[in-house]
C-alpha cells in the first residue's frame, strides 16, 4: 500500500504542476494534442490539459495518465502496464478525481471499484482508452461516481523550453552541476496531517519535495517524513527517488517559504544501477496555505 499511496501523491503533485505549467513557461497551443474527460455524478468535466508518464519500477512498467481543468482533474495509475487490455482499479491500480483547491481533502480515490480500459496503444505515439470508478473521500466520508471517462494521449515526446534565471526560485547541484527551477510551495490539511509540497520545473526536468506532518520551521527527514524526487527527463527511466536526505525550512513569512535541502536518490527503475546526489539545494518560493 506504500507504493500505491506514493503514486497517489505523485498524481496529486502532477495535477498541480501541469495546472501551473502554462503560467511558468512559454506554452504553445499546438501541444494540446491530448484529451481527457469524464462525468462526475453525471456532470461532464472536459480537461484542458492531459498527459501520460511512464515509470519502470521493480521490473514492471507503470503508467500515470493525468488530465485537469484548473484545479479539477483525473489521475489514473496502472501499476503493471502490458499494453491494450482491461485493468481493474484494485491494489496498486489507482483512479483519482480531484475536486478543488484543498488537495487531499478534495481527492476521491478509487482503489477497489472501477475499470481502466486501454483500447489502443502504440509506444511513443499514442494511448487511448476509457475509465469508470467510484471515488471515496476519506476526509468527508463522501463518494462520487465517475462514468463515461475517456482519454486520448499523444506519447510523442515534446521538448519543453527551459526556464531562465529571472524566473528560477529553487536551485540545487545535481551530481555537482547547478540547475535552476521555477515553482511554488503549498501546505494543505490531509487525513494524515498537514502536507507540504514543493513542485518545480525546468524544461523536461522536475524537482519535487514533500513532507507529511509538516509543522513549520525545522528539519525533516525526506526518507521517512516525505519524499524527494528528481526527474532528469520524462522518460520511463528518468526518475530518482530519495532514500536519504533532509529538508530544512528556515523561514515561513509573507507568503514566502525559504529553506535548504539535500538528498541521495537511486533510479526508480531497480534494474538500473544509477543514482544522483542532490546537494546545496536552496529555495525562496511563493507559499500558499490551502
Amino acid at each position: 500500500m506504500k507504493l500505491a499511496f506514493k503514486f497517489a501523491l505523485l498524481a496529486v503533485f502532477c495535477l498541480f504542476v501541469t495546472s501551473s505549467c502554462k503560467k511558468e513557461i512559454d506554452y504553445h497551443p499546438e501541444w494540446d494534442l491530448s484529451t481527457m474527460s469524464g462525468k462526475i455524478d453525471g456532470n461532464l468535466l472536459q480537461c484542458t490539459f492531459a498527459s501520460a508518464q511512464f515509470y519502470t519500477l521493480d521490473k514492471k512498467t507503470t503508467i500515470q495518465i493525468i488530465g485537469n481543468k484548473d484545479l479539477k482533474g483525473f489521475g489514473l495509475t496502472i501499476d503493471d502496464f502490458k499494453g491494450i487490455g482491461t485493468y481493474k482499479v484494485v491494489d496498486n491500480n489507482i483512479a483519482t478525481y480531484m475536486e478543488g483547491p484543498a488537495g487531499l481533502q478534495d481527492a476521491y480515490y478509487g482503489t477497489s471499484a472501477g475499470i481502466i480500459k486501454v483500447t489502443s496503444y502504440l509506444a511513443d505515439k499514442y494511448i487511448k482508452g476509457t475509465f469508470e470508478f467510484k471515488g471515496e473521500n476519506i476526509a468527508a466520508l463522501a463518494s462520487k461516481t465517475i462514468t463515461e471517462g475517456q482519454f486520448s494521449i499523444s506519447l510523442v515526446p515534446v521538448k519543453l523550453p527551459e526556464t531562465n534565471n529571472s524566473t528560477n526560485n529553487l536551485s540545487a547541484k545535481i551530481d555537482g552541476t547547478k540547475i535552476g527551477f521555477t515553482g511554488e510551495a503549498s501546505s494543505i490539511t490531509s487525513p494524515l496531517g498537514k502536507l507540504l509540497t514543493i513542485t518545480t520545473i525546468n524544461g523536461d526536468k522536475r524537482l519535487i519535495l514533500s513532507v507529511i506532518g509538516y509543522k513549520g520551521l525545522g528539519t525533516y527527514d525526506l526518507a521517512n517524513d516525505g519524499t524527494g524526487v528528481y526527474m532528469k527527463d520524462q522518460g520511463p527511466t528518468g526518475s530518482f527517488a530519495a532514500v536519504s536526505g533532509t529538508l530544512v525550512i528556515t523561514s515561513e513569512a509573507g507568503n514566502k517559504l525559504k529553506g535548504t535541502f539535500a538528498f541521495k536518490a537511486p533510479n526508480e527503475d531497480g534494474t538500473i544501477n544509477t543514482s544522483v546526489d542532490v546537494t546545496e539545494g536552496t529555495f525562496d518560493l511563493p507559499f500558499t496555505k490551502l
